[in-house]
């Protein structure tokens, strides 16, 4: 992979269109996007259940249309638990993904957390996911084994999305951590 920073980046939005399933899954993370932030202005309790439900329904329903697939990387990556160490973007990739849906649907949920927190949150974990359905996404219209983890140095869009994936993430946790720490300190000093 000796790609360049601007291939990175020239990769990674040329992504969005390059498939008319890229195109329908960009805008259906658009949409959750906005219909998220649009809820936040009118606070309503139907619309969170809602959309924390309809993000468990569809969860839900990937493990269970890949719930083989999913058990045999997951019974490969048992397997292959000190192979895995030295390819750490898989596992990290997975890990993170579930973080991400986690964050997500405590941000929802939460009502004690500012707009600006939430949307900040939002951005973030929807990105995250979305590049993570990418990923899912160019491997199975490439028929790509995930459990073999030289596919993903191999393949250039796999390799920028995972790489671009790590990088949001890491972003969110730093976001998360020094809010959170900025948010406590606060309501110490407040409460003083």
């Amino acid at each position: 992979m000796d790609l360049s920073f601007i291939d990175k980046l020239l990769t990674l939005l040329k992504l969005p269109v390059s498939s008319f399933l890229m195109i329908e899954i960009l805008l259906i993370f658009i949409l959750t996007f906005i219909f998220l932030v649009y809820n936040e202005k009118r606070k309503n309790k139907k619309v969170k259940i809602t959309i924390v439900s309809l993000i468990i329904f569809f969860t839900s329903l990937l493990i269970f249309y890949f719930s083989e697939d999913m058990l045999t990387v997951l019974t490969e990556i048992i397997r292959n638990i000190m192979r895995c160490f030295y390819f750490p973007n898989i596992i990290f990739y997975i890990i993170t993904v579930i973080i991400s849906l986690i964050i997500l649907i405590y941000h929802i949920i939460n009502t004690k957390l500012t707009k600006k927190n939430k949307i900040i949150t939002y951005s973030l974990t929807l990105i995250h996911l979305l590049l993570f359905t990418y990923y899912i996404s160019l491997a199975i219209t490439n028929n790509i084994n995930l459990t073999n983890t030289a596919n993903i140095y191999e393949i250039d869009e796999l390799f920028v999305i995972t790489l671009s994936s790590q990088i949001i993430f890491i972003i969110l946790i730093i976001y998360k951590i020094t809010y959170h720490f900025c948010y406590i300190r606060h309501e110490k000093l407040k409460n003083k």
